[in-house]
Parts: structure tokens; C-alpha cells; sequence
């Protein structure tokens, strides 16, 4: 039996997206369009994803061996000031830090 954990934020979310890893898309081809997606900028004016978190790591972390989980893998880190949340079933949300909220689930559970 799987234990029911939630992860709580405290920061606006501004993008929910989500990764396909069967497509030609990467996590981090995913997580690099949300930040931009976020700041209203182009994906080529985002800081290096690489400054913040292990590319490679963090897409080996979260292939497709890892769906079968549903969503028990969770990372987060910060770029700038973003909070960036990704759970193994392809959920990303990017959350701004400068704007304060209640705290709240970053994702709701999967898991009855």
C-alpha cells in the first residue's frame, strides 16, 4: 500500500503544463517552455537550466520507466524567482515566489 503524501506551496501558480516523454519532448525541453511560458519571454532567454538543476539527472529522473508510479516522484527547485514542480507523471507547474498565497497542495493526489 501506498502512502498518500501532499506537497504544499506557497507561491502563485502561473503555469501548469505537462510532459510527454514518448514525444520528442524532453522534461526539461518541458520545464525550459513553462519557465518561459511563466516570464512571458522566449525559451532562449531563459538562464541556463543547468545553473539550477542537472539536465541529464533530472531526465533520467522522470522517462518513462517512472509513469507507472502515478505522480509518487516529485522535484522542485527555484530558478530566479520561480518555483518549478515536477511529479514523474508529467505534471509541471511553475509558480511565482514573489507572489505570496495561502498554502496549498502543489498538485492534488492520484493515489486513493
Amino acid at each position: 500500500m501506498q502512502g498518500n503524501m501532499s506537497v504544499y506551496c506557497v507561491c502563485t501558480p502561473v503555469v501548469d503544463t505537462k510532459y510527454d516523454s514518448e514525444s520528442d519532448r524532453s522534461a526539461t525541453d518541458a520545464i525550459v517552455r513553462a519557465l518561459a511560458d511563466a516570464a512571458g519571454v522566449d525559451p532562449t532567454d531563459i538562464p541556463p537550466l543547468f545553473d539550477y538543476v542537472d539536465p541529464d539527472a533530472l531526465n533520467t529522473l522522470f522517462d518513462s520507466s517512472d509513469r507507472g508510479t502515478g505522480g509518487d516522484t516529485l522535484l522542485s527547485f527555484q530558478v530566479d524567482t520561480w518555483n518549478v514542480f515536477v511529479r514523474s507523471d508529467g505534471r509541471i507547474r511553475v509558480c511565482d515566489a514573489t507572489q505570496p498565497t495561502e498554502p496549498e497542495p502543489v498538485f492534488e493526489s492520484t493515489t486513493a
